[in-house]
């Protein structure tokens, strides 16, 4: 039996094929239109002319140039403590005093053996002196016939007797006087004096303690502060360098915007075998007192110079393929372009070859902009 379709059937199918075919149609197009290009924002910088210096950083904690511990040299009981920590001291200046009374009593005692000694020395002169007139004596009566060789004999035996009381009396003097001078100098090391001028930074014991030599804590300690120290190893490639006499330029964490001038003042002539580093030391003029002992601070030794260099941030160079590069902007595209690099100060990086001045470029090329990409560039400040 044939299946028939009705009149209103057909008329809808007719409306229904156009639209299906129309919206094939429109689908297809859309897919073969191209996307819309996207436009990168990057920040960027331009080649310029400066001046250009490459310094070595070295950093540590500043020390006084001069610091001395002040030691009792005797075993003792301290009599006084004179001085406070922040005192300023000259050179000789007593800080401390041990208790002198035993000490004391040597020293009498010793002057008392060298008068002993002197009164000795001057019996023995007198009794040479009436040995030698005896025997000037004995010569003449018996050169005359007065006298036998006996008594001649005897003459001479008591002059020299006489020189040989007079040289132990001497002796004995000499032995006095230096128990003298060796008790008048731990008479002299009962008081304790500052070697040097400077600061009194440290103080660890009060009048009546006891101290002796072998402490292992001075009882004040002194710091010439005038002129600090800063020390620090360096390697073997950055010591060839250096040279005594170059200048540094310092700065510190608790001096902020403050610089200090400096100078390199010894450079170690062995290596260190446990890290392969030289020790070499940069001495800043504290005359101030601007920086204090123990201020953790930064040198900057300049070891090279380049005037009027093409330059750019140091962040616009990057390694790519084995080359160093610059993302260098030529219009709306980007374009690596091989540098070849000079000084580099840590903020900028000269340029000698592959650039010319006022190229654009990408300011940060650690940022991964592909060749080619269209990007809008967003001028920076140098330095920025």
């Amino acid at each position: 039996m044939r299946r028939t379709h009705s009149p209103l059937f057909l008329l809808l199918l007719g409306f229904t094929l156009p639209v299906v075919a129309c919206s094939d149609k429109d689908t297809t197009a859309a897919a073969a239109a191209p996307a819309p290009e996207v436009t990168v924002d990057v920040a960027a910088a331009t080649a310029r002319i400066a001046d250009l210096e490459s310094a070595l950083q070295i950093s540590g904690s500043l020390a006084p140039r001069s610091r001395v511990a002040v030691h009792a040299k005797l075993p003792g009981t301290l009599a006084t403590v004179q001085v406070h920590i922040g005192d300023r001291v000259r050179a000789g200046q007593a800080v401390a005093t041990l208790d002198r009374r035993e000490i004391d009593a040597q020293v009498d005692a010793a002057v008392a053996a060298v008068n002993v000694a002197h009164a000795g020395v001057e019996s023995a002169e007198a009794a040479l002196a009436n040995a030698s007139l005896e025997l000037d004596r004995a010569k003449n009566l018996f050169e005359k016939g007065a006298i036998a060789k006996q008594r001649l004999d005897g003459a001479e035996t008591q002059n020299r007797a006489s020189l040989a009381q007079r040289d132990l009396a001497k002796a004995n003097l000499a032995q006095a006087e230096a128990a003298l001078r060796r008790a008048r100098e731990v008479q002299r090391d009962a008081t304790l004096t500052s070697p040097i001028n400077g600061v009194v930074v440290e103080r660890n014991f009060d009048a009546g303690n006891l101290v002796s030599p072998g402490s292992d804590r001075p009882v004040v300690a002194v710091a010439d502060l005038h002129e600090m120290k800063l020390e620090a190893g360096v390697s073997e490639l950055e010591a060839g360098r250096l040279r005594p006499g170059m200048d540094a330029r310092v700065t510190a964490q608790a001096k902020l915007g403050q610089a200090f001038h400096g100078r390199l003042a010894a450079i170690a002539p062995e290596v260190d075998a446990r890290n392969r580093h030289f020790r070499v030391e940069v001495r800043i003029d504290n005359a101030d007192g601007a920086l204090l002992s123990g201020m953790y601070a930064t040198a900057a030794i300049p070891v090279a110079r380049a005037q009027q260099a093409l330059v750019v941030p140091r962040e616009a160079v990057t390694s790519r393929d084995g080359k160093r590069v610059v993302l260098k902007i030529e219009g709306e595209r980007v374009r690596p372009v091989a540098v070849t690099e000079g000084l580099n100060d840590g903020t900028s990086v000269q340029i000698l070859s592959g650039l010319a001045t006022g190229d654009t470029i990408v300011a940060d090329a650690r940022r991964d902009v592909a060749a080619g990409v269209k990007v809008r560039a967003i001028p920076v400040t140098p330095g920025v």
